[in-house]
Formats: structure tokens, sequence, C-alpha cells
């Protein structure tokens, strides 16, 4: 039960520093997950093996460093064209609140 609970805390602390840095420092990260330089390097072999990460290991340097997680070209497309209905639904909604702003002030 220790056991899973230390693995678990170990990886969610990984996932952390893989998202905040580019480049990490084994040395550092193994202070971190309370385990040795070796231990900690072994382990981060054997996750990038299994959870297929895009990530490097430079051993001279003792540095892991992450792959960049662009998004594809489609979904880029996909998400600026959301943002653009939504804009444009927006301006449409404000130049029929003013159209009507103006009707009723040419009555009067």
């Amino acid at each position: 039960m220790r056991d899973e609970f230390v693995q678990s805390a170990r990886l969610f602390i990984f996932e952390t520093y893989c998202r905040i840095h580019q480049c990490i420092d084994i040395r550092a990260l193994a202070d971190k997950l309370s385990m040795g330089q070796e231990e900690a390097e072994l382990w981060i072999v054997n996750l990038i093996r299994n959870a297929r990460l895009d990530a490097k290991i430079d051993s001279e340097k003792h540095h892991v460093i992450m792959g960049s997680t662009k998004p594809s070209v489609y979904q880029q497309v996909i998400t600026k064209t959301k943002t653009l209905v939504f804009r444009s639904s927006v301006l449409a909604g404000n130049l029929l609140k003013q159209g009507g702003r103006y009707a009723s002030e040419d009555a009067d």
C-alpha cells in the first residue's frame, strides 16, 4: 500500500515537472523523488518507454529534455475557427443591440 502511494506521488511529481520545465536536471528530480541519481534515471527511462513520452535523456549533462507538444495544424485551424465563430456572434449581437437603440432614438 505504501509503495503504491510513493509510486503514485513520484509519477505526479514527474508529470508536474514535465509540464512546467522543458529541461529537467536529473539530480534535482532525484532529490525531489527521494531516489538516488542512478535509480531515478533508470525509473525515468522506463517511464519514457512505457508511457511513450516525447522526451530524451542527456546522460552527459544529466538532463531530461522534453519534446514539444504543439497541436497539429488541423487542431489549430479548428480552434481558431471556433473562436472566430464565437467572436462573430458576439459582434453580431452587439450590432443588433446598437441598431435597436438607434431605431428607438429615431422614432422619438
